[in-house]
């Protein structure tokens, strides 16, 4: 409660810069053998993260009722800077006396300034259940047809190539956000989404993790148009120097018919789930109709492993 009324209090009392500002507010736990030095690796972190594009403002706060627990709340002109920046925070070697410092990140997330019209923003996940909800044991569902932002290629998932490829299609994603926003059609960026799978006749999870094929993709509101997402990409393209962003295309995925199920927990241990939905899509006398399907519903950032939710999903015939 301490956390949220200071939080509360600041952003009541500071002028909001435009539309787009959030604030990213981060409580974590620091290891014990820190406490002494802390602000030593604190100040030197904090040098690095002002000079990041699009930091207004950083604060830290520390619990009144535990000296290792602390409160970071940084000012961003825009979400999209904001995530920017959390995955420069992961990757610079300059930060790694700062990351090392943290024991657990209790908590983690983005706001912006909360008005009426944020009521109206489209948001999938509340209108579309049927396509955001799945069950723990299999289910025979009619997925809606979207058109996504997508981009594909054949890598590890922890290789470089596929984490520049996420990083692509997000900067593509709120650039049309931001743009429909401004045309007063805001949405809420939908869910990512994966398609995974192997060519030759090795089953996927005997086949090298560097000829694994995937297609990942974000779906989009019917509003969106082809012009604008052009017009999304050729602006970040101008922004970012990141040469995956026009590979980014804007295109129609119609899987119809499918099996799905509900997943918790590691991308890593999916075999058992699995095993349950191709026993169900053999028993119904069902065949697999397409590639393997994965709905990211939990943020990885901000979940424990064991509470991540997926949804695991195959078209059928």
């Amino acid at each position: 409660m301490k956390v949220l009324t200071i939080l509360i209090s600041i952003i009541m009392t500071t002028a909001i810069a435009t539309q787009t500002t959030v604030y990213e507010l981060v409580v974590y736990k620091i290891k014990s053998e820190y406490a002494d030095n802390y602000n030593e690796v604190l100040e030197t972190a904090r040098e690095h993260v002002r000079n990041f594009s699009g930091m207004l403002e950083y604060q830290t706060f520390r619990s009144a009722d535990n000296e290792l627990i602390f409160m970071d709340l940084v000012k961003w002109r825009s979400l999209e800077e904001a995530q920017d920046a959390s995955r420069k925070v992961e990757k610079m070697k300059e930060l790694a006396p700062f990351m090392a410092a943290f024991e657990e990140i209790k908590f983690m997330d983005h706001f912006e300034l909360f008005n009426a019209e944020d009521m109206e923003k489209i948001d999938l996940t509340k209108t579309d259940k049927t396509y955001y909800t799945a069950k723990n044991e299999p289910q025979i569902v009619d997925v809606t047809p979207y058109r996504y932002l997508m981009i594909n290629g054949v890598s590890a998932p922890e290789d470089p190539r596929f984490l520049k490829a996420i990083e692509a299609l997000y900067a593509v994603a709120y650039g049309v956000k931001f743009l429909y926003k401004s045309m007063d059609k805001d949405f809420v960026v939908p869910k990512m989404e994966g398609q995974w799978w192997v060519e030759g006749e090795l089953p996927f999870d005997q086949t090298p993790r560097e000829e694994w094929h995937w297609n990942i993709v974000i779906p989009m509101p019917d509003f969106v148009r082809d012009e604008h997402v052009e017009e999304a990409i050729q602006s970040a393209v101008d922004k970012k120097d990141l040469p995956q962003i026009s590979e980014v295309e804007f295109r129609a995925l119609n899987e119809g018919r499918s099996v799905q199920i509900l997943h918790l927990g590691s991308y890593e241990e999916e075999g058992p789930t699995l095993e349950k939905l191709f026993a169900f899509v053999e028993s119904n006398g069902l065949e697999i109709n397409g590639y393997h399907h994965e709905i990211y519903i939990s943020d990885p950032r901000k979940t424990q492993v064991e509470k991540l939710k997926t949804i695991l999903r195959y078209p059928v015939k």
